[in-house]
């Protein structure tokens, strides 16, 4: 197996400015590659305060700029006399359903523009991050899935799914010259430079009486800090044309929930995990309200997968990579210990 060492490199990051994205632009330090990151716009720098890197301006959601970014990016890349790559981790997370046309502009077209604009400025190897939900989830008790599951959420999924499993599809199939492989996280949890879905998820947990009702599915969970590590080590060590699981372990929501009140306040209070059959009640109920008042975490897009299990096996990106994820439970504390930071006194 050939293994690409960064610090010869040029790295192009997208969504540096993200959860995931900001942990790899500050990994990518670490190995000692040159970075380049693309922004929307240069305010989104005050995000990365203290992070080495250059920029240029470009936006997924509008395709055509993404070409003269990575046409410049090649060029300074071949006058440093590094080798180019690129990881593509940006993308539209939305559940609101005003939103599906964004994403596919900027998940799929973004995505298709990004692989034909990195091959025409010759780079040499793309690392897509795509994500478990476009692999597909769990149906029977006891079954776990892996990067052979065959897709079964396109009906369930809504547009953030349907769009992610779209992108991954185009990545895939790329053929060339440019060497192309894909990355699976699952929910990401951690600091950020701002406050991601997952963390906003934990905070809804500090309601008295939202905290004691669970959803009926599961997650499939991993912290920031280790998935940036295993999109790094996929970079430089994954084959080409193979997906990446990249989880830690599987927690139904009812468990994630006790493990989140006992992190957050001591308490070891029981948690009730609310039947499918009263979950679709709710859904029908969230339908009718969100053509009202559109919601963005209880839209009726997510509650749908809150009712899915995803549970999965990362034994690839463990033996092909040498990936060692930190246990969840060392996660969950630290995300915790940095939402109580941004918000004192919240703890009840």
């Amino acid at each position: 197996m050939t293994v690409i060492h960064l610090n010869e490199c040029a790295v192009f990051l997208t969504g540096a400015t993200g959860l995931l994205g900001s942990a790899i632009l500050r990994k990518l330090a670490q190995r000692g590659a040159k970075t380049w990151i693309l922004l929307r716009t240069p305010e989104r720098r005050a995000l990365l305060a203290g992070c080495d890197f250059e920029w240029l301006e470009g936006d997924l959601s509008k395709p055509d700029s993404l070409a003269p970014a990575l046409d410049s990016f090649a060029k300074a890349a071949r006058a440093a006399k590094l080798r180019p790559l690129v990881i593509h981790s940006a993308a539209v997370i939305s559940y609101r359903s005003a939103d599906g046309p964004l994403q596919t502009r900027a998940n799929v077209e973004g995505t298709a523009a990004m692989l034909k604009a990195a091959e025409g400025a010759g780079v040499e190897r793309f690392l897509h991050v795509s994500s478990v939900v476009a692999v597909g989830h769990a149906v029977d008790a006891g079954e776990v899935c892996n990067e052979e599951t065959r897709f079964n959420s396109a009906q369930v999924g809504g547009d953030y799914v349907r769009t992610k499993r779209a992108a991954e599809e185009l990545a895939l199939s790329h053929t060339g010259r440019m060497q192309v492989l894909v990355t699976n996280p699952g929910a990401i949890f951690g600091p950020g430079p701002e406050l991601s879905n997952t963390a906003q998820f934990l905070s809804i947990l500090r309601s008295p009486w939202l905290s004691h009702l669970a959803p009926p599915g599961g997650l499939s969970v991993v912290g920031v800090e280790d998935t940036a590590e295993g999109c790094l080590l996929a970079l430089e060590r994954g084959r080409p044309g193979r997906r990446y699981l990249l989880t830690e372990s599987n927690w139904s929501h009812a468990e994630l929930y006790a493990a989140a009140r006992l992190a957050l306040t001591g308490s070891s209070a029981r948690v009730f995990k609310l039947p499918h059959s009263l979950w679709r009640v709710v859904l029908i109920f969230a339908r009718l309200i969100d053509r009202i008042f559109p919601a963005e975490l209880a839209a009726p897009q997510a509650l749908s997968l809150l009712a899915l299990d995803y549970r999965f096996d990362s034994e690839r990106a463990r033996s092909e990579l040498g990936w060692r994820p930190r246990p969840f439970e060392e996660v969950l504390r630290q995300t915790y210990a940095w939402l109580e930071e941004r918000d004192p006194g919240s703890k009840s």
